[in-house]
């Protein structure tokens, strides 16, 4: 499984804005089916876990999984496989 490790901006910029393009951009790289693991700062990202569900949806991933490790968030999720028409 692909960890993946988002870190938060240095600069003032809006964190929901940056997170939400953060996602976008690694869940193109993701093929249908393969899940990952999203690794976040836990203090700088602090947000519910429904608002990270709600984000990773908004971006087509699923979640799979989450939990708390030693200062950091990590969320398991997986790209779900395309519907055939």
């Amino acid at each position: 499984m692909r960890r993946i490790v988002v870190r938060a901006p240095t600069c003032s910029a809006d964190i929901v804005i940056f997170l939400k393009h953060a996602l976008r951009t690694h869940t193109e790289e993701l093929q249908p089916g393969e899940q990952a693991a999203f690794v976040f700062d836990a203090e700088r990202f602090s947000f519910s876990v429904a608002i990270f569900e709600s984000l990773l949806a908004g971006v087509g991933l699923q979640l799979l999984s989450s939990r708390d490790e030693d200062g950091i968030r990590v969320f398991e999720v997986q790209k779900p496989h395309r519907e055939s028409a």
